[in-house]
């Protein structure tokens, strides 16, 4: 896109603020993102992004999403602390026309949030306090919205973490066969048959309803917190895909994300491993925000959270594999399959140490 129509989309939003210039900002591979700059040292800068409505259909639904639940944590952050700063939840700019975001002549949409100060972000552990911290905020995240129907947030992307429809989707890879490669990966595909019995333990307990339904984040990556300076968690960002789910989730992706000792395309499969003091630090934080709400059932099975979530992501990257690389971008031929194997590794790795790590969750659980 032509990047000169940037001053005039700002100018859209309901800001007092001058701009003084603009620049790409972020590593993230699904909007496109710019830092506004403004006039006046005591002024507040703004993120602007263009929404890729192609893998986020509902925008407008999505973006309703984001404002409602902001909105509830922010009620209850100025309840409890009228001085809060108005910086630690997400804060959506409205259109001057009142709206959550402004679509172009060209149908394009965009949004502009404030800019969290100063913002730090981590893509990997650096120390086990920003586990602790990574692992408090997204359970803060999920205790803030726990009065928040679920059923009156939209639902972005259908079955996101649903094992039973990723398995589908793999199964029917194997059969097509679409890119010629299922000789390739007979141990994998025969991992992913012997497993999957064990994840569908966790859909089977929410029909069950022993594992409630709650407002989660839905993708907590480490990256997607913003700290201070002294490494303490400000923000949670990335609200797009907020949507009923399960606190499983949320913990289980993180660890799967802050535990892992390797890179996601991690060729030696020796070198994954699950760090324990990453995974006490998150499940200490996690616990510390849920521990009250939590009920017995989901705190139980949050020692199966961290394969779930590895095992899910294994069989997406392998589907992909089969299909020939058409949804996630890929460097090289062979990198979706590393990638599935890093995540059958990690899978195995999590349920080799079951013990351990269902001993750490159950002592942080019943801590008073």
């Amino acid at each position: 896109m032509n990047a000169s129509l940037i001053p005039s989309i700002f100018n859209r939003f309901a800001t007092v603020e001058t701009l003084k210039d603009y620049a790409p900002f972020g590593s993230g591979h699904i909007h496109q993102t710019w830092v506004i700059r403004t006039v006046g040292d005591d002024r507040p800068d703004f993120v602007l992004q263009k929404i890729n409505h192609t893998v986020f259909s509902p925008v407008d639904g999505m973006m309703r999403n984001i404002q409602d639940v902001t909105d509830h944590i922010r009620e209850k952050m100025i309840a409890s602390d009228p001085d809060s700063s108005d910086d630690r939840v997400l804060k959506v700019i409205p259109t001057r026309e009142g709206n959550t975001h402004y679509t172009d002549s060209e149908g394009l949409h965009w949004r502009l949030y404030l800019k969290v100060e100063p913002g730090i972000s981590y893509d990997v552990v650096p120390n086990k306090q920003v586990a602790y911290e990574a692992g408090r905020a997204f359970g803060q995240f999920i205790r803030d919205l726990e009065d928040f129907p679920p059923e009156e947030l939209v639902i972005v992307i259908p079955d996101f973490h649903s094992v039973e429809w990723r398995y589908e989707q793999l199964s029917n890879a194997v059969k097509r066969n679409q890119a010629e490669r299922r000789d390739k990966v007979g141990p994998e595909i025969t991992f992913a048959r012997e497993q999957i019995k064990q994840m569908l333990t966790v859909p089977r307990l929410v029909r069950e309803g022993r594992l409630p339904e709650r407002v989660t984040h839905n993708d907590t990556k480490l990256n997607n917190i913003l700290f201070d300076l002294n490494d303490r968690a400000k923000c949670v960002i990335d609200l797009d895909t907020v949507m009923p789910g399960l606190a499983l989730y949320d913990f289980g992706d993180l660890i799967r994300t802050a535990a892992n000792t390797a890179e996601e395309d991690e060729a030696d499969p020796e070198q994954v491993q699950i760090s324990l003091p990453v995974f006490e630090a998150v499940t200490k934080g996690f616990l510390d925000s849920t521990r009250q709400i939590l009920t017995p059932d989901e705190a139980d099975r949050l020692v199966l959270a961290g394969p779930y979530m590895a095992f899910l992501m294994g069989i997406r990257f392998l589907a992909d594999y089969l299909n020939g690389d058409i949804y996630y971008n890929t460097h090289d031929p062979e990198q979706n399959l590393r990638r599935c194997r890093t995540q059958f590794r990690l899978t195995e790795q999590m349920l080799e140490r079951k013990a351990e790590c269902r001993d750490l969750i159950q002592h942080y659980f019943a801590k008073s």
